[in-house]
Order: structure tokens, then sequence, then C-alpha cells
């Protein structure tokens, strides 16, 4: 099995875009991979956030008591397990990040598991989760709210906050660990997501598990260029947004607001190639006012024109770390995401990555 432990930390949004995994030879061989980046090589503050720490290790066997409890805390962000129905503790966790989505399948023998407010305070993070639950119960305990997971269903809930999580039987979860703001959903919607759990059914829901499974069958040796692995995460972050917002139980304030917006962000992801785009043209787009389209977003992290300008640094990276972009220039590939200053394109580059293009580019190879 694959675990993460400690080695660095990332800040989610600004991980490897290659797979994180490992290699090993032999049943009980114990190799780490470190999956240092040139993100990560870049300085940054020691007070960014985390969500995953980033070196893997393959384990064969399955955990038990206190190496269970490192290894849980290590991979996510402090947790804490303890063993409950006077049963042994255990548990056994793989998984693999790319971009700014982690993948796991996580299972063990019945056990309760916390993220307390200490640990929020000593280890934050910026991401939310999702237990698609494949065996056993899941009861998730967030504030005053209690999220029932049986098989067939899933549930989403918030890393920033303390929360108790009770996994009954023999329990086995696929699970996907993401910054909110990667949905490009509105935080309303997310927030409302979190009250209920979901059934897979049909749909994009149903989709999530194999997603999952197909993520951690990619092995060390997969040819995979970085920017397709950036896609391969857009995929599975597009999947959850549609799962979420397929779902018509889900109770949202003020829905006609919720609604438009959607449409503003599904509007600007069609036409991000577009020179066009910006503040006014969406609201002319959608037929109302740029006083409107500007309330519409009040209580959101990003505004309509640092929606645009983030998605397309976001496609202009996995552009430039493409293979078959490689012949390409910076200035092209910034170009074609309507950025026309190469130079102002750098800058805005190396503020949200933590690296230049042409750094990360020759970081790449």
């Amino acid at each position: 099995m694959v675990s993460v432990t400690p080695s660095h930390t990332e800040r989610l949004g600004h991980s490897t875009s290659a797979p994180h995994q490992c290699r090993g030879r032999g049943r009980n061989a114990h190799f780490r991979a470190s999956c240092h980046g040139a993100a990560q090589q870049a300085q940054r503050p020691s007070t960014r956030r985390t969500f995953l720490h980033c070196e893997a290790t393959l384990k064969i066997e399955e955990w038990r008591d206190e190496r269970w409890r490192d290894e849980l805390g290590a991979a996510f962000a402090g947790l804490v397990p303890e063993g409950v129905e006077d049963r042994p503790l255990a548990g056994r966790i793989t998984g693999r990040t790319v971009g700014a989505l982690g993948t796991f399948e996580v299972g063990g023998s019945p056990q309760t598991v916390r993220r307390t407010r200490s640990a929020v305070r000593r280890r934050p993070t910026d991401a939310v989760k999702i237990c698609v639950q494949l065996q056993g119960r899941a009861v998730v305990r967030q504030g005053d709210n209690e999220l029932a997971i049986s098989p067939g269903q899933f549930g989403i809930y918030d890393t920033r906050r303390a929360y108790d999580l009770r996994l009954e039987g023999d329990w086995r979860c696929a699970v996907m660990v993401f910054p909110p703001d990667a949905l490009r959903l509105p935080h309303k919607l997310i927030h409302a997501a979190m009250q209920r759990p979901h059934d897979v059914g049909a749909g994009p829901g149903a989709v999530l598990e194999y997603f999952v499974q197909a993520a951690l069958r990619q092995t060390v040796d997969d040819s995979v260029d970085p920017g397709s692995a950036l896609r391969f995460a857009d995929a599975g972050l597009s999947l959850i947004g549609s799962a979420l917002t397929a779902d018509a139980h889900i109770d949202v304030s003020e829905p006609g607001e919720q609604a438009r917006k959607l449409a503003v962000l599904t509007y600007i992801g069609q036409h991000l190639l577009d020179p066009g785009l910006c503040h006014h043209s969406v609201a002319a787009a959608l037929t109302m006012s740029s006083r409107s389209l500007d309330r519409l977003f009040i209580g959101e992290k990003s505004t309509v024109t640092t929606t645009i300008r983030d998605m397309r640094l976001d496609g202009a990276r996995r552009d430039l770390l493409a293979s078959r972009a490689a012949r390409s220039t910076v200035g092209a590939v910034a170009g074609r995401w309507c950025f026309s200053d190469a130079a102002h394109f750098s800058r805005l580059y190396k503020s949200k990555f933590g690296i230049s293009p042409s750094a990360e580019r020759v970081a790449r190879g």
C-alpha cells in the first residue's frame, strides 16, 4: 500500500503536476519516492497551508496500533484514530496526488477518527474531502451536522474545521481531497452539499469510485506527461462538480442566485480562449448589468475578473507542461490563453504557482 508520510509540505493548488507515487522491490520493500517538484523548490513562507505531505512509502501489510496512528496522522494532517468494539486498531491506505487533487483508498477495523481543534491550529489545511463509501458505514460529525454515509453513497466534509468520523464494521472508502476553490462552484452550494449524503446512483456520482481506482492503478512507469496529469486531475474535479450540481436534493438558499452564478462560471469556462472575454462581456452575454454581476459574487473569494485570470493560468500551465507543446514558446502559449504581455504573464504565473513558466518547463524536462 502507499501511504503519504512527512517529508515537506505542499500548498493546495501549488502541488507538482506529475502524480505522486512510489516504487518498491519485493514483498517487504520499504522504498521512499520523493515527489519534490520545481514548484516546491521555490522559496515559500512557512505559514503556507498544507493538506498532504508528499513523500510516498510502499507497504504491503496492514498497519496496527501506534504505526497506524503515525501513518494516518502523517497522511491526513494530524488525524487521530481510536479503536472501538475491543478490536485491535488497524488500517491501510493507498494514495496519489495529481495537481490539486488527492485520491486515496482507505480501509481498516472499526474506529473513530478525529481532527481536533488543536490539530486544526497546528496543521491548518485548505481542503475538503469527498468520501465514497465502499464497505461499512461512516458517520461524520462536524459542528451541529451529522452525516451518515452508507455503501452506495458519498459525502463531503471540511478538513479546515474540527470533526469526528466514526467508521463502523470492516470499512473501506474511496477518498478525494481538494481545495474547494478548485471546483469553481459557488461556496453556498458546496456548503449545502455538506449537509446530507448523496446517492452514487447514475450519472457523474457513479463514476467517482472508478476514477479513484483508475488513479491508484497508475504505476510509476506510466509515461504520462505533467500536462496530461493535470488534465486527469481536472477531469476528476469536473466529475465532483457535476455530481454535486446534479443532485436536486441539495437545499441551497437563494436557488435562483446560485443558478445564475453557475451559469456565469459555465459561460466563463466555455469562452476562456476568447480574447474579448471580460467582466462586461460576461454581463452582456447573460443579460445582466455589471453591478448585478458584481453583487452575484459577493461572499466568494474571487471576482469575475480574477476567476477568468486564474482559469486561464490553469489552462496555460496544462499546455506548457504537455509534451505536445514542447516546441511552443512560453510567449506563444501565453498568447493562446489571451495574455498579450509575456512578462506580465510570467509574473502572474509565478505568483500563482510559485515558479516562473520557463523554469517549471525546464524542471519538467
